[in-house]
Formats: C-alpha cells, structure tokens, sequence
C-alpha cells in the first residue's frame, strides 16, 4: 500500500510539474505574440498624427462655437476670446492710457465709446515695463473714470508689478495666474520682457505659440502690448517678436498722439474681421482722463483747413511764377508776341502741353494780366508791365 502511494505522489508530482511546465510556455507565448503585435515606433508616430489631424479637422457639420467679443466700439467687436491680440505705439504715446479705458469699460459695461456684453469679466494684467507707484495709479485711474469702489475693482482686476521679476519667471507666473483668476481678459504690458531678445527668431515663435495654446486652455483674450519701430513712419511692430505677433494677432490697435495736443486716438491698424471704428480719449484738468470725440473731431478739420490753404498757398504761387515767366518773355520779345509763338515757348518752358499752355494764356487774357492787341499780339497789361 505504502509503494502504491509513492507511485501516485510521483506521478501527481510529475503531472504538476509537466504543467508549470506548459504554462510557463503559454505565458513565453502570450509574452512574445503580444510583442510581435506590438506596434512599431513608426507605426506609433504615425497613429498619434493621424489622432491630431482627427481632432483638427473642420468639417461642414463640425460645430464651432462664434466668437465672443470682450469689447466693442460702435457695435464692432474686438479682442475675441479665444485668441492673442495687441496694442501698439510709439513709447509714450499712450499705450497705458489707453488699456486704462479698456479697463474701466470691462467693469462698468461701458466707458466713452467703448462697450463690453461680459458680465463682470476678471481681468489679469501683467505689467513689466512701469515702477509699482505708476502700476499702483492704473488702478486709481480706473477707479476715477468708473467711481467704483476698492473691493470691487480689486475683485476683478489682477494686478501684477513685474518690473523686477526675472525673465524666465514672466511665463509660470503667467500660467500660475490663469489658473488661479480664471479670467475674461489678459493685458501683457511689455510682452518684450517675455524674451531674451525680440529679434529672436525661435524664441519670439515659441512665446507666440505659448500664449495661443494659453488662451484656448483658459477660455480668455490675451493682449499684448508692444511698441512700434523707432523711425516716425514706420508703424511696425519691434522685431521678430513684433512680426510673429502682428502675424497671428486677431486685432491690433495702434495708439497715436494727436500733433500738438494731449489727445490719443486708438485705431485698428489689422484685423481678420471687420475693423472697429477709431476712438479718441484725452487728459483734462488734473490729469483726468475724458473722451475726446469732439476734440479730436475739431483738430481733423482744422488740419483739413490747413492742407487746403497750403494747397492753395501753393497753388496761387505756381499761378504768379507762371505768370512771370510769361511777362519775361514778352519784355525779351519786346513787349509784343504772337499768341502762337508765346504757346511755341512756354511749352518748352514750363515744360507743359499746348492745351494746358493754351489755357494759362486764356486764364491770364481773362485776368486782364495780358491782353491781344488788334493785330493778334499778346501784350502785358500796364498795370503787371509796371509791377514786373
């Protein structure tokens, strides 16, 4: 009975070991068939762009939400959500100001001829480039413009004194304050101080697209503030960082100071849709800050008044210079020139055509500044004879 047991024990033995044995081949095979079916690298690559081209695409069905607007003026919107936008000037040309009444128009509905549909929107506002008593006084502006009280413009306005932080800080700190206000709009005063160098090529691509994957993430408009070339003519955007960012701007404003005055007149300079009409804002007595609608309305007349009386000026003068071209050459004829031959040689000597020469002759005959004697020649009147 006991040898009996053993030869069971023995082949129980056997049988489970043959087993352990068998499944440590299955488990090899399992491992080495899911490894062969593994996909490739390359596959792995070309699956994970096929998945991006899938999200991306636009169809006719896809649905797409409309653009929300954060501003308007005159019923055009501007700074949709969504996207980057800018603002530009030369320096000291009211930039600031401007994002001021921006400012006081997102908490008050309305400032001016500035208007917004968010209700109370938030407001991020990263300033770079000013000492904290100049940020400090945006919001004490703000605050005289709208008359609101403290905890509530401090409620929805975020405002970060940056001047001082290092550079490679600017971007977290950027990312740390979406996350936290979750707001409407993003004003970036200084984005230059967000790179190392604006005439950096890859650099100024990379914070662009930074800033773009940042406002769809967040849901808001990111506006950025950069000033324009040096040179008075030129209303260019400074550098790489300024190409990039007039390339995928959805709006860009310029700010320009009225000649001879402390008005500011804000226009669209790029837009992808329609433009926003320009507006006009100015500073009063004790650096308030007012509209200038009508202000600025009355200096465009009053240049149009003065280029129209240089033109004139300018005109009446070439008028008399053409004139006395026409008296010399009838003192050198002696006195007297055939209206033929006085065409013949103020053609060559004003270098016009015969009808338009023609027509001085006729305009100067009429004046009485010449006149045609009986026998066909052009004299000049005494009066101008004496005067020249």
């Amino acid at each position: 009975m006991l040898g009996d047991n053993n030869e069971t024990i023995n082949v129980q033995q056997q049988e489970q070991l043959t087993g352990q044995v068998n499944n440590q081949a299955q488990t090899v095979d399992n491992i080495v068939s899911e490894a062969v079916n593994q996909p490739t690298a390359e596959e792995q690559k070309h699956e994970r762009l096929r998945e991006i081209l899938r999200k991306t695409r636009i169809r006719t069905d896809t649905e797409v939400p409309p653009q929300e607007y954060t501003l308007q003026v005159d019923e055009t919107g501007f700074f949709a959500k969504h996207d980057i936008h800018a603002v530009k000037a030369k320096a000291k040309a009211g930039k600031t100001t401007t994002l001021k009444v921006l400012i006081a128009a997102l908490l008050m509905g309305e400032m001016f001829r500035v208007k917004t549909k968010l209700e109370k929107p938030h407001i991020v506002y990263f300033d770079t480039e000013q000492n904290r008593n100049d940020t400090q006084k945006i919001l004490t502006d703000v605050a005289q413009m709208t008359e609101l009280a403290p905890d509530v413009i401090n409620s929805q306005v975020a405002l970060q004194s940056l001047r001082r932080v290092d550079r490679e800080d600017l971007l977290p700190l950027l990312c740390q304050a979406l996350e936290d206000e979750k707001p409407d709009v993003v004003f970036i005063d200084g984005i230059v101080e967000f790179v190392t160098s604006f005439n950096d090529e890859t650099e100024s691509k990379q914070i662009i697209k930074d800033l773009l994957v940042l406002c769809e993430e967040y849901d808001c408009a990111i506006v950025c503030v950069l000033h324009t070339n040096k040179a008075e003519e030129d209303h260019q955007m400074r550098g790489h960082l300024g190409t990039m960012l007039a390339q995928k701007a959805g709006t860009v404003l310029e700010c320009k100071k009225e000649r001879g005055s402390s008005v500011i007149t804000v226009s669209c300079s790029e837009s992808r849709h329609e433009e926003p009409t320009e507006w006009s804002i100015m500073f009063a007595e004790g650096g308030r800050i007012v509209d200038a609608t009508e202000q600025c309305r009355l200096i465009k007349e009053q240049r149009k008044a003065e280029k129209l009386q240089k033109r004139l000026e300018a005109s009446e003068k070439e008028k008399q210079e053409r004139l006395q071209k026409c008296l010399t050459v009838l003192r050198d004829k002696g006195g007297a020139v055939s209206r033929k031959q006085l065409t013949e040689i103020l053609v060559d000597i004003l270098d016009r055509k015969r009808p338009t020469v023609a027509s001085y002759i006729s305009e100067w005959l009429k004046d009485k500044a010449v006149f045609e004697d009986s026998s066909g020649m052009i004299q000049a009147s005494t009066e101008f004879a004496l005067a020249f």
